[in-house]
């Protein structure tokens, strides 16, 4: 048996059925020289998974168990380590995710796998298009919270030469023969004129490639990194409605990844943290209408009867217990029959799975007391 490190999410794992599953949560994210003692941390929590696994099922993990052993004293296995990891194993499968968020060391013996940081991690990792512009090129990168990378194109396509072509406009200026050694010069405004008029067919060139070839098929925001002469002449004229208010006014050439991947990463939080805020008022307005509820009975059945839009959970929670999507009713606590489950991620892998919003946030940023709350849809 072998883990494999993975980036998808959700994963074919947690689709299979397979009962009782092992959820292991482990902050990495430890100064030196204190980092050592990772792999002394996981070992605690594989036993603590080993222990509340019943007697008679421990058989069906001796594999899984044996590459634990293998993981606690491999030291690939722990470099690189980031904020924190997951590892979700069933008896044939193991998978970890490096994680770029702090998590509660924990681990969770279930019939369904605990999600609740994995969920969190996704919510933040959000994917978006940065474009990096000056006057006569432009650079297209893929991003998220774990990098940044370009995307290949040709310079036919991103370059003002390659695009303008036999379009440029001369520099030189035009002028026609009177007889004898006399001239008439037409001028056009002189060189700088001729140059907006390039810089601005490219711009909307630009515009126009990028919200047809990515924005209007990915749907996700757009970052502008550029000049504020150029970040003011390319919005002038951009139609793309994914093309987010907040820029970064550097020279794209003046940046290497990691400053890139860093500006951007900052841009990015402020919008997280701008929509979390209308988030909460909305929720305002809805729990006064009473179109919400804090209360996570009455939520269940909303749940049932698909009426959540937006499921708001507090991170780190654990509520034990079971969730029954086809009554809409929650069971707390353990049964004898049955591995302890989680009702929150229960609850929000239902919300998901009808194509609600789930949001899983700080205490402090909760828009009740409570540890749940949902706005409904009608």
């Amino acid at each position: 048996m072998k883990y494999q490190f993975v980036k998808e999410f959700p994963h074919p794992i947690m689709e299979k059925g397979k009962r009782p599953v092992i959820s292991i949560y482990i902050n990495t994210h430890i100064p030196k020289p204190d980092r050592h003692e990772n792999p002394i941390r996981f070992k605690n929590l594989v036993r603590e998974a080993q222990d509340a696994l019943k007697k008679k099922e421990v058989r069906g993990f001796k594999d899984l168990f044996s590459l634990f052993d293998e993981m606690v004293d491999n030291a690939i296995f722990w470099e690189g380590a980031t904020e924190g990891m997951a590892i979700l194993a069933d008896e044939e499968e193991c998978i970890v995710y490096k994680l770029p968020i702090d998590v509660t060391s924990r681990a969770i013996v279930s019939d369904s796998f605990y999600i609740n940081p994995l969920l969190k991690s996704y919510q933040q990792k959000g994917r978006y298009h940065v474009l990096g512009l000056n006057r006569d090129r432009f650079f297209l990168y893929n991003a998220d919270l774990n990098g940044i990378h370009e995307i290949s194109l040709d310079e036919k396509d991103s370059t003002l030469e390659g695009v303008l072509g036999t379009q440029l406009t001369s520099s030189d200026l035009s002028h026609s023969s009177l007889g004898g050694d006399q001239a008439t010069y037409h001028g056009y405004g002189g060189a700088k004129d001729e140059k907006k008029i390039d810089e601005e067919k490219f711009f909307r060139h630009v515009d126009n490639f990028v919200q047809e070839k990515y924005s209007m098929p990915y749907k996700i925001p757009l970052i502008l990194v550029g000049l504020d002469e150029h970040q003011g002449e390319l919005r002038k004229l951009s139609k793309n409605p994914y093309l987010i208010k907040e820029g970064i006014k550097t020279d794209i050439d003046a940046m290497d990844k990691k400053m890139l991947h860093a500006s951007v990463q900052n841009v990015m939080t402020k919008l997280f943290n701008q929509q979390l805020k209308e988030r909460m008022e909305i929720f305002n307005q809805a729990h006064a209408k009473d179109m919400g509820s804090d209360d996570a009975v009455q939520i269940a059945r909303a749940i049932m009867e698909k009426r959540v839009e937006v499921l708001y959970i507090e991170e780190n929670t654990v509520r034990p217990g079971s969730y029954d999507l086809s009554l809409g009713t929650i069971t707390e606590g353990v049964s004898p029959d049955s591995y302890i489950g989680d009702i929150y991620d229960e609850m929000a892998e239902a919300v998901l799975s009808q194509g609600g919003e789930l949001l899983i946030i700080k205490k402090a940023d909760m828009p009740t007391e409570s540890d749940i709350a949902a706005v409904y849809r009608f």
